[in-house]
């Protein structure tokens, strides 16, 4: 029944991007077709989790803010597929256990570091800490993802993964987080530079 949802809902999105957004995907080859991975993207719209969901042929567990949980049927739905609900503000453990559950699994966690929507600008925020250590946590490689509409048409751009295996195992310093959020912010950029 999830998956059936999932991909009905994937194939809805993806038939309404391609009529109404005349979207334009490069780089769907850098996709791994197996293994643990986490997508990071920069977070424009509400669309954007719809959008990353129909890049790829694999289910995406998303981290969203918990208020969507709380939005009657809305909520109920992003339970069923899966999505992992965040408390901001505050570091939140239970939600990092289970997206590190979902990699343990090796399956795909889809998050957005600026952990809000920032609009079409074209150059981004600041990582979140809690964003960088997942994949450091969960010894996970990363795809960096580029996401921008130009007027009604709709461009994404997926890199290269890349891994951040010279801080695993360790705890880091703010020096190094902040290390580690710029070059994740980096490699996103480096896609939005492409579009």
């Amino acid at each position: 029944m999830i998956n059936v949802l999932y991909i009905v809902a994937a194939f809805l999105f993806r038939l309404f991007f391609k009529v109404f957004c005349r979207w334009e995907v490069k780089g769907r080859e850098n996709i791994p077709e197996a293994g643990r991975l986490v997508i990071m993207a920069n977070h424009i719209t509400y669309l954007d989790p719809p959008i990353i969901g129909c890049i790829s042929k694999r289910r995406i567990h998303f981290m969203a803010k918990e208020e969507l949980f709380r939005v009657p049927i809305l909520g109920y739905l992003l339970r069923k597929i899966g999505q992992i609900p965040v408390k901001r503000g505050r570091p939140d453990r239970t939600a990092l256990k289970q997206a590190l559950a979902i990699l343990e699994q090796e399956k795909v966690l889809g998050i957005f570091p600026e952990g809000t929507t920032k609009g079409h600008k074209d150059k981004l925020g600041k990582a979140k800490s809690g964003s960088i250590l997942i994949p450091i946590e969960g010894k996970s490689p990363v795809l960096p993802v580029g996401i921008k509409f130009r007027g009604t048409k709709l461009k994404v751009s997926i890199g290269k993964v890349f891994y951040l295996d010279q801080y695993y195992d360790r705890k880091l310093s703010r020096e190094e987080r902040e290390e580690v959020g710029e070059y994740i912010m980096s490699k996103i950029q480096a896609e939005l530079d492409t579009l």
